[in-house]
C-alpha cells in the first residue's frame, strides 16, 4: 500500500438500551475489560492502523479518557464528542479530521467499537481496497432464503439470496469521498456510511467479513464474545 495515513474512527455512541445495564454500553465488561478497551486494543495493535479516533456521547467522555489513560491505548489521538445518531457521530468525527488537517487522500475506517471480535487480516483487506477503489464495506453472504415485505403480513417478492449480503463494519474510504458523502447527503437518514457513498454513485467493494463479526447488543452476546476469544489463545 501506499504511504498514505491510516485512520480510524471508533464509534462508541449510544447508551446501549437494548443491552439493558445501567450504564452506557461500552462499559460492559468482556472479561477483565470494559468493552470500549478491549476493542481499542485490538484496532491497536493492527499494523495497518496509525491513528485512532473514538467518538463518544459527551457525558461519557470523561470516563473514556480516564480508561484509555490507564489502560495506555497508544494509538489514540483524541476523543470527540458524537452526535445524537451513528450517522450524526460519523460526520462530527470527519469534521474534526478535516479540521485537524487530514489530507484529501488519508485513508479513513470507520469501525462500530461494539464490534469487539478484530480481524487483522480483514482490517488490511478493507485499506487495500479502498485504496484501489475509493470505498469498501466488510459484509458476508446470507445463507437463507431473503423475501421482501412491506407490512410484516405479506410476501411481495423473494429476493436471490447470492445477491444479498449482510453489512458489517469497518467499512474505509478515501478521506476526501467520505467526507463529501456526510455533507452532501447529511440530511438522508441512513444506519451505514458506505451507503452514503453508494448513493454518490461511486463504487464500493465488498471484503468478504465473518460471522465472529458479532455485534455486542445483547447481555448473550457477551458469551459469544468470550466463546470465541476464548478459541484464539
Amino acid at each position: 500500500m501506499s504511504g498514505s495515513r491510516h485512520i480510524c474512527i471508533a464509534l462508541f455512541g449510544g447508551k446501549g438500551e437494548r443491552f439493558g445495564a445501567p450504564y452506557p454500553k461500552q462499559f460492559v465488561p468482556l472479561g477483565e475489560d470494559p468493552m470500549l478497551i478491549v476493542t481499542l486494543r485490538e484496532l491497536s495493535r493492527c499494523v495497518d492502523i496509525n491513528e485512532i479516533y473514538v467518538v463518544t456521547e459527551a457525558s461519557s467522555r470523561d470516563d473514556v479518557y480516564n480508561l484509555i489513560l490507564a489502560k495506555q491505548i497508544k494509538k489514540v489521538r483524541a476523543i470527540i464528542k458524537g452526535g445524537p445518531t451513528r450517522q450524526d457521530s460519523s460526520r462530527i468525527a470527519l469534521e474534526f479530521l478535516k479540521r485537524s488537517g487530514t489530507p484529501a487522500d488519508a485513508l479513513v475506517m470507520i469501525a462500530d467499537g461494539d464490534r469487539p471480535c478484530i480481524d487483522p487480516e480483514v482490517i488490511h483487506k478493507s485499506f487495500v481496497a479502498a485504496e484501489k477503489t475509493g470505498a469498501s464495506v466488510v459484509a458476508i453472504p446470507v445463507s437463507e432464503s431473503v423475501l421482501l415485505s412491506k407490512d410484516g403480513e405479506r410476501v411481495l417478492q423473494y429476493v436471490k439470496r447470492e445477491e444479498v449480503y449482510v453489512v458489517q463494519t469497518p467499512q474505509t474510504f478515501l478521506f476526501a469521498t467520505i467526507l463529501n458523502a456526510h455533507i452532501r447527503f447529511r440530511k438522508k437518514r441512513v444506519t451505514d456510511d458506505a451507503s452514503l457513498v453508494a448513493m454518490m454513485k461511486k463504487p464500493v467493494s465488498i471484503v468478504l467479513g465473518s460471522k465472529d463479526n458479532i455485534k455486542i447488543t445483547v447481555p448473550e452476546d457477551v458469551t459469544t464474545y468470550l466463546t470465541w476469544k476464548a478459541k484464539q489463545k
